[in-house]
């Protein structure tokens, strides 16, 4: 009976063992793993003309046809700064002269409209000839500058008394001409 314990005893150790071995964890060998993207950063390599293209082996067919690391990443692309131009200036340059400076003395407007406020804004056009651009403009205290024969006046009045103004036309040549003028007011007529 003791033959037959010691082999219930051996067969019952042999069962807790294979169920201890199911049960158990199990033993993990650590896998080697590729390092993450942000752990590896990206090293720009520049090359130079002449290693931009790979070489193909020439001495032995036993080689391998492997690029070298230099090779492994695209050549880098420095961009030149851009130079910004900077805007130059106009130079304000007169024309030579054409003649002596005039122009006709506005006896109309050349349009005119009302605005909300019982005001109308009136627009003369000057024709002028001679002298030498750029012109300068004097319309009472009003002062612009032009680059052109035919300027426009723009100013505002009221009521229906007439439209009483002086105007004065400066050459960059030196010439000036000035006119007095008396226009009645086209709305109240």
């Amino acid at each position: 009976m003791d033959r037959r314990y010691s082999l219930m005893y051996l067969a019952l150790i042999g069962l807790v063992a294979s169920i201890l071995a199911c049960n158990a964890p199990e033993q993990v060998t650590p896998v080697p793993q590729a390092p993450s993207p942000t752990m590896t950063p990206y090293v720009p390599v520049t090359l130079s003309p002449q290693e931009t293209m790979p070489s193909l082996p020439t001495e032995s067919p036993t080689e391998t046809l492997l690029p070298t690391p230099t090779q492994w990443f695209p050549p880098t692309y420095t961009p030149t700064p851009e130079v910004t131009q900077l805007a130059a200036t106009p130079t304000l340059t007169t024309t030579a002269s054409t003649g002596p400076l005039n122009f006709s003395e506005p006896k109309t407007l050349d349009h005119w409209h009302s605005l909300s406020d019982g005001e109308y804004e009136c627009k003369i056009i000057l024709h002028v000839t001679g002298g030498a651009y750029p012109y300068t403009i004097h319309h009472d205290l009003d002062v612009f500058t032009v680059w052109e024969g035919k300027p426009e006046v723009v100013f505002t009045a009221r009521g229906c008394s007439a439209l009483v103004h002086t105007i004065i036309v400066e050459s960059a040549d030196g010439q000036s001409v000035k006119h007095d003028y008396w226009i009645p007011a086209p709305w109240c007529q």
